[in-house]
């Protein structure tokens, strides 16, 4: 009588598994993703708390918080293995920060597309089911209280929200949540560690550059032109300065090349040497300044530049031109490296 009961008890807990199984893959609103967090650099942040809220549910998953942050806009820096494996997508976030070179708390809580959020899940999915390409929701924080949310995965990470935290006051905790007394000192302190004294003395002069983060996120025309006759690898990647990163299949399919989008950090690619199977890979990373003054005065927004690179060997030989018809622009203050 005992086996009979542990059997029929087994027996119901498969079938339950099961079903769950079928029930996940029906929906296919749950997937494997952890949270992670980013702050620009040179403007070092703390993450005080935070959640990422699932979808209808009171319940989420935290944001990780760390004594201090800021390496690169759009780059995760911490994450923590929890939840179950498979969890429903998240549609709000609240999140409380602080902001090292203001020396101010910021909160904010925010409802995230999650329509949005879902399209990039499965589109991550059946572009590979075994591996699928999405697999982390990034939160960003910044001077001046700007938010931004990205979905971030194997060479790709996508923007789905921009907001604006407000400031408030409270008293500040250290990592071990004793009382911070003297915030100034704290603020110095963590800052000189963070970035040195030589960008702490260019910020006391030149202060803060706030609504930076938003500019960043401003969609430009523009296209790449390889001037090559050497054969091209068959992909494109490229990193903005808001924080995305993609691929792009080369050559490029017909309104792909020219495109509206943020003004790019970096363009990667591959080009064989003629007459050899050997293939080099250069990345070309732009100057920031110098490259939103030549859109400037070449129509901004409103105009398409052609962004020609000439690749060479050795690389730093390489050759960047903006062009249309409003002029020329060769650029001076770019870096082509491995």
């Amino acid at each position: 009588m005992v086996k009979f009961i542990v059997y029929k008890l087994a027996f119901i807990f498969i079938i339950s598994l099961v079903g769950c199984g079928n029930m996940f893959t029906k929906n296919k609103t749950k997937f494997h993703w952890l949270a992670t967090e980013s702050a620009p650099k040179n403007y070092p942040m703390r993450i005080i708390n935070g959640t990422f809220y699932y979808h209808n549910e009171k319940g989420g998953l935290y944001v990780p918080t760390a004594a201090s942050i800021g390496h690169f806009w759009g780059t995760g820096e911490s994450t923590h293995v929890v939840g179950e494996d498979f969890k429903p997508l998240p549609d709000r976030l609240d999140i409380r920060f602080f902001s090292f070179t203001e020396n101010k708390l910021y909160q904010g809580s925010f409802d995230l597309p999650y329509e949005k959020i879902l399209a990039l899940f499965k589109d991550g999915v059946a572009r590979d089911k075994e591996s699928p390409i999405f697999n982390r929701m990034m939160v960003g924080v910044a001077p001046g209280g700007a938010v931004a949310v990205w979905v971030r995965g194997r060479g790709e990470t996508r923007e789905v929200f921009f907001g604006q935290a407000e400031p408030y006051e409270d008293d500040l905790f250290d990592i071990t949540q004793r009382k911070i007394n003297d915030r100034d000192d704290y603020v110095r302190r963590n800052i000189l560690e963070m970035i040195g004294m030589e960008k702490l003395m260019d910020i006391d002069k030149n202060g803060v550059p706030f609504g930076l983060w938003e500019k960043y996120r401003t969609s430009y025309k523009w296209a790449p032109i390889f001037k090559t006759e050497r054969k091209m690898s068959v992909y494109i990647s490229y990193a903005f300065f808001n924080g995305e990163s993609y691929d792009v299949g080369y050559p490029f399919g017909k309104g792909i090349a020219v495109n509206e989008r943020p003004l790019p950090l970096l363009i990667s690619f591959g080009c064989y040497i003629e007459e050899t199977e050997k293939q080099y890979f250069f990345t070309v990373r732009f100057d920031e300044k110098e490259l939103y003054a030549a859109f400037d005065k070449l129509g901004g927004t409103e105009e398409l530049v052609n962004i020609e690179i000439e690749p060479f060997l050795p690389k730093n030989l390489t050759k960047i031109r903006l062009y249309n018809s409003k002029g020329s622009i060769e650029l001076k203050h770019y870096k082509s490296e491995l």
